[in-house]
């Protein structure tokens, strides 16, 4: 059934949440009106002032002006003054009276009230006598200044209008006792904590200025507490930067400087007990509700378990999955592609194409004798692959009957020589496919770790980042964006984005002791990336271990070595690469070099060393038209944990000392560069403090592995520097190379572990 007009264009229901909240809102709001109005009557200034009541009623909103007046309405006649509660009460009702018949005007209003209260002075003046009067006339005057303020600057917005209301909350609850407890101290001190914790120092100094006066008015003896909680809040607010720990440490020292100052001690139990009561309640505050704000309804650690993938981690997953579902189309198009000069019997099509079907003899040669014939044409192949070129008389005896032999013998060689150039051109354009295809599927990986990695990048530390941020905001450098996060192991990360600038190596180094004191932990110096007018630093704890490196090289003829050999050290990990190129002298140097330098370059921007095998193995394929091809030796190790990942393809056996016993690790493999696709073999092992991890070339095991491994735990128990025991190896297997006559490219590379 079709929709009416009228349901096509009525208003859509509002969502659950949405509904609940408009209905509760106003509720709320004016329920918060009633209990502040209240607080307003309650409040007495200097033992004889009461102007917040109907200060409140002429300020407040639209909405809930009536309800601050019956709050204010309901304190006063708790509160019993008698006559003056009366001037009081008529005063509050002129007010609400003329803001109904005046809506949104401060004038009408204030004149009634103001007027109103006046009169009923004046009226019963017998009663109240002349300060009696005078405090009315001063609660009439002090309730339009507090009104015109509140108009001014609404309590809604941060602003003097809501420290008016604080002041006046403070100033009721200044006057309540709990035995030798003032409950207004207790409050004060807890929201000024909340608003230090949140970092939010300028708004804690004017609660603290604001509530402490009102809190002197309201009962002078509060005037020493209000200078102590001043105090406490001072310091919190400079000195703990928004971190709850160091907030409740420094608000309690600054509270107990303050407490020195009342005379005699003894008068500042109550006042302490009261500060200690609020503190004990912070600090059973959840996480959750002191991080609250209006841009962050919610925890970010809440959901931090669960995979929320931002948008830069989808468009990086779409692209991920588009270059891998390229590859595998061009691999399936290739596939299901007609096969045509695939096998020697194109050459005889060909060639009775050409020839034969011109011929008058066709059917005698095609037909009647058609085997012999075929037999003849078949024994072509090994005479055109021994000689390329035919003659007539090399023509087998099954074609001795052809009256053309010698246009025979040319259309034969040249369909044979057309036959091996397609032959050619098509194992070319499979190795370009290849190549292409292998290129899409390593980079679609990559993307797709790149992906998850941007899609969880740890617990968020919110108010860690807004330190951080404050931090370089007062350098005069205001990050573009700042993040500090916590990994599944609990390690601290701080990405910094800024504006491009300039950093010499010193100022990376006081940076990363100065976020290091605000993030409370130890930091290396940044890494730093720019990229089109930005600059990032990326700040990561300084690990547990270090690593310290070592190689050796000889070359087995001349000067050049085909062994290349990469050490470094990443964010996380120690990174060491051994490359030997196929053969000796500089083709084997060009192809190790290239392999080893393409290699480190893809690992320190990500790759895994999957992938970068991978992608090395393309370069080394289509590096030339000659054979190209290295070993891939790669170690890594997480300077953390001290686990090691061995990589290797087509590499020696390695080799690991571990509690001063050698063994060796890896197995056979083929090189990169020399099929399509890389045969690697990864192994994980675990090392610690004075563990060793050695990589070796082929030709340094000429004589076995036997004698390395007795070396290695010997240098290992004589605590021998890296180099030396790289040096040692290599000028060892020289030596044992020159008696066996095999000499070959000699590398070592040497890795050892130490408490940072």
């Amino acid at each position: 059934m079709q929709k009416t007009q009228m349901e096509l264009y009525a208003p859509r229901p509002l969502a659950a949440p949405l509904q609940r909240w408009a209905t509760l809102g106003p509720v709320l709001r004016r329920g918060a009106a009633l209990a502040v109005g209240f607080a307003g009557g309650w409040a007495e200034m200097y033992g004889a002032l009461t102007p917040f009541g109907l200060g409140l009623t002429l300020g407040a909103g639209e909405d809930c002006f009536a309800a601050c007046a019956v709050g204010a309405v309901l304190a006063v006649l708790a509160r019993g003054q008698g006559v003056r509660a009366v001037c009081l009460v008529c005063a509050i009702g002129a007010a609400v009276v003329a803001r109904w018949l005046w809506p949104r005007q401060l004038g009408p209003a204030a004149l009634a009230g103001g007027g109103t209260l006046a009169a009923a002075a004046l009226c019963f003046g017998g009663y109240l006598g002349a300060s009696g009067v005078e405090q009315c006339f001063a609660d009439a005057l002090l309730a339009s200044a507090i009104a015109l303020a509140l108009r001014r600057w609404p309590p809604e917005q941060a602003g003097a209008g809501r420290l008016l209301v604080a002041a006046g909350v403070s100033c009721a609850l200044g006057m309540v006792r709990l035995g030798p407890f003032s409950l207004g101290v207790a409050v004060l001190a807890g929201v000024e904590l909340v608003l230090c914790c949140r970092g939010r120092t300028k708004e804690a100094l004017q609660c603290a200025a604001a509530c402490g006066a009102a809190l002197c008015a309201a009962d002078p003896e509060l005037a020493l507490a209000a200078a102590g909680l001043g105090c406490g809040t001072a310091a919190a607010a400079f000195l703990s930067r928004g971190d709850k720990l160091l907030c409740l440490a420094a608000y309690g020292g600054g509270c107990l400087t303050g407490a020195l100052c009342v005379q005699p001690p003894g008068q500042s139990f109550g006042y302490l007990g009261a500060v200690g009561a609020a503190a004990a309640v912070f600090g059973l505050l959840p996480r959750r509700w002191l991080l609250w704000d209006e841009s962050l309804r919610t925890d970010p650690t809440e959901h931090a378990d669960r995979p929320q993938l931002s948008a830069a981690a989808t468009r990086l997953g779409a692209v991920a999955e588009s270059l891998s579902s390229l590859a595998q189309t061009v691999n399936q198009v290739y596939e299901a592609l007609p096969r045509r000069c695939d096998s020697f019997r194109w050459v005889i099509d060909n060639t009775h194409d050409t020839l034969c079907a011109n011929c008058g003899r066709r059917e005698e040669c095609w037909q009647q004798e058609y085997a012999v014939t075929l037999s003849g044409m078949e024994a072509l192949r090994p005479l055109l692959e021994q000689k390329q070129n035919l003659q007539p008389q090399d023509l087998p005896g099954q074609l001795s009957r052809c009256i053309h032999p010698a246009a025979l013998a040319g259309a034969a060689t040249r369909s044979f020589a057309l036959y091996r150039s397609r032959q050619e051109a098509h194992v070319h354009a499979e190795a370009m496919r290849s190549a292409l295809t292998e290129q899409y599927g390593a980079v679609a990986q990559a993307l797709e770790l790149l992906g998850q990695q941007l899609g969880s990048p740890g617990q968020a530390e919110p108010y860690k980042s807004g330190r951080v941020a404050a931090f370089f905001s007062s350098l005069g450098t205001p990050p573009l964006e700042c993040a500090v996060t916590l990994d599944d192991l609990g390690r601290t990360r701080a990405a910094v984005t800024l504006p491009r600038v300039r950093f010499t190596q010193a100022e990376l180094n006081a940076l990363a002791q100065e976020v290091g004191r605000i993030c409370r932990r130890s930091l290396d110096p940044p890494q730093k990336l720019s990229c089109k007018g930005m600059t990032t630093l990326i700040f990561t704890e300084k690990p547990r271990l270090r690593a310290v490196f070592g190689w050796a090289g000889a070359a087995a003829v001349g000067e050049v070595s085909g062994d290349a050999v990469q050490q470094f050290c990443s964010p996380a990990a120690a990174q060491m690469i051994l490359c030997d190129g196929m053969g000796t002298g500089r083709p084997a140097a060009v192809d190790g070099n290239l392999a080893a330098e393409l290699t480190a370059r893809l690992l320190k921007a990500g790759f895994t060393a999957e992938l970068a095998a991978r992608l090395v193995n393309v370069a080394l394929a289509l590096k030339s038209e000659e054979e190209s091809g290295a070993t891939l030796d790669l170690l890594s190790v997480d300077l953390y944990t001290g686990s090691a990942r061995i990589f290797k393809a087509g590499a020696a056996p390695g080799f690991v000392v571990h509690g001063g016993k050698a063994r060796a690790v890896g197995g056979p493999s083929l090189p990169v560069g020399v099929v399509g696709a890389v045969s690697g073999q990864s192994r994980v092992v675990q090392l610690a403090e004075g563990d060793l991890a050695v990589l070796v070339s082929d030709g340094l095991l000429v004589d076995g592995s036997g004698w390395v491994l007795q070396q290695l735990e010997l240098s290992a128990a004589s605590g021998d520097a890296p180099e030396k025991i790289a040096q040692t190896l290599v000028e060892t297997a020289r030596l044992r190379a020159e008696k066996t006559g095999r000499p070959d490219d000699i590398t070592a590379a040497v890795l050892r572990l130490e408490l940072c």
